[in-house]
């Protein structure tokens, strides 16, 4: 392998693919597809997308994908709520985090003047 190796970018996988599996590869991140511990947590909730099924195969059709990501993109109620109080803990840990590095001795702003190179 070279040295000058530059990891692949995430691909989203096949719009086509109306599986479970699919589905799960469409709305993974950067690290990999979503967890099946985590879809099968929605469902469980409640959260996740319609499922649809014919002769024991089971998929997920463009409608109900789209009103998924709808839901997702805009939420409501409890969900609304629970994104909303994340944020919230989110901010107050950056902040408790940002007040930890400028009172560190090492913090940027107490270390002398740099010399310059000659």
């Amino acid at each position: 392998m070279s040295s000058d190796h530059q990891p692949t970018a995430w691909v989203a996988g096949n719009p086509n693919d109306r599986s479970v599996r699919g589905f799960r590869i469409r709305h993974g991140g950067s690290r990999g597809p979503m967890s099946g511990k985590l879809y099968a947590r929605l469902q469980k909730e409640g959260r996740g997308p319609k499922e649809s099924s014919i002769d024991g195969k089971t998929f997920i059709t463009p409608a109900a994908e789209a009103e998924w990501d709808e839901q997702r993109t805009n939420p409501v109620g409890a969900e609304a709520e629970l994104r909303e109080r994340m944020k919230a803990i989110r901010h107050k840990r950056a902040l408790k985090a940002g007040a930890a590095s400028a009172a560190s001795p090492r913090h940027v702003s107490k270390r002398g003047k740099r010399r310059q190179a000659k």
